[in-house]
């Protein structure tokens, strides 16, 4: 348990899967942001002012609208923010068993950090109560996952 890995298959005209980046660390600050549920921001001020403070503060914009190419991007950039909370007529699309919980714990691995998007506190603090349940994501560098926790007002 000494970090996350990546491996690639093929690679080198190597007939098999290859360790292509060993130990890989996201950075604790970032100039990247991928928001996500952007329909969120007419219900939710708050995150219409943060989307607004990285775009005044001239960050790299990715927006795929996507939790898998905008988390790859992070471990590729080593770093970044992929913020996607949820509001009441824009509700949670991002499995908690098998999206948000896994890459969750990946990047925690990473020395990023993660936010449920309701308390502030990291979603592998989340119980899974149903194989189907959504949840709201904060995920990525720790610096802008504070960052979404303090704008959004979340860990009070």
């Amino acid at each position: 348990d000494d970090g996350v890995y990546e491996f690639t298959y093929g690679a080198n005209g190597v007939d098999g899967w290859l360790c292509s980046r060993d130990r890989i660390q996201i950075s604790q600050e970032s100039k990247i942001f991928a928001p996500a549920n952007m329909r969120a921001a007419q219900d939710l001020p708050n995150y219409a002012k943060l989307i607004d403070y990285w775009m005044t503060n001239k960050y790299t914009l990715r927006y795929s609208g996507g939790l898998v190419p905008d988390i790859c991007q992070q471990f590729t950039k080593r770093q970044g923010v992929f913020a996607n909370p949820t509001s009441e007529s824009s509700p949670a699309k991002l499995r908690l068993a098998f999206e948000a919980a896994p890459f969750g714990l990946l990047v925690e691995k990473a020395g990023g950090k993660t936010s449920d998007g309701v308390s502030g506190a990291s979603i592998l603090d989340t119980k899974i109560t149903g194989i189907d349940q959504r949840t709201p994501l904060c995920i990525g560098s720790a610096s802008e996952v504070d960052r979404f926790n303090l704008v959004l007002g979340l860990g009070k």
